[in-house]
């Protein structure tokens, strides 16, 4: 049996990106298999496509780079496009990834039960699924003021330890405390990665 998962790859993301991109893109990710590190010079792309590819996946945060700065925030993060430089596919991008290399296209749901799954009962699961997708909706330009999360976790299917599924998110690279927010606002932001919105 041929082996599609380029192909597959490719296609999903043909759904999100012009083609072009999409192989570019689907080829840089089928590099970090099956790990989910990859150093500068394993990527399967040529030396004058590295660079702006390996930016593209940053921007999506499909791949962040092992070097952080004080904060470890998504925005903190050192990109480097040299030789030597190390990249982390987060585990929540793995599982999407595996599933639109299988299928041919992006399922976040799935993706988001299976990196969970990995961390937590069944029962937990559901319930934790049911708030990220609460959470999308209000989320703008894939931000989300960290107050609103307090507000969505209530009623019968609130989430008895909002601080430990904010770590769990945060773990999984679901999201990412944000930093740099509006200044005038002094109000603390979270990041949801934006490929959790695909599909």
């Amino acid at each position: 049996m041929p082996d599609n998962t380029l192909k597959n790859l490719e296609s999903a993301l043909q759904s999100v990106f012009p083609k072009e991109d999409a192989g570019c893109l689907a080829r840089l990710l089928n590099s970090f298999k099956p790990h989910d590190t990859i150093y500068y010079e394993s990527i399967d792309l040529p030396e004058a496509q590295k660079e702006e590819y390996i930016l593209m996946a940053f921007e999506e945060r499909l791949l962040m780079p092992n070097t952080s700065g004080p904060g470890g925030a998504w925005q903190d993060r050192m990109l480097a496009v040299t030789p030597g430089a190390l990249y982390i596919m987060p585990r929540v991008i793995r599982c999407l990834v595996d599933g639109a290399a299988k299928t041919g296209r992006f399922d976040p749901a799935a993706a988001i039960r299976d990196v969970l799954a990995e961390k937590e009962d069944k029962a937990e699961v559901t319930q934790l699924i049911n708030f990220f997708f609460r959470l999308m909706p209000h989320a703008a330009s894939y931000k989300i003021e960290a107050g609103l999360l307090g507000a969505l976790n209530r009623g019968a299917d609130a989430l008895p330890d909002l601080h430990n599924t904010v770590d769990l998110f945060v773990l999984v690279g679901m999201m990412s405390p944000c930093t740099r927010g509006p200044l005038n606002s002094g109000l603390a932001w979270f990041e949801l990665n934006p490929a959790l919105f695909w599909g």
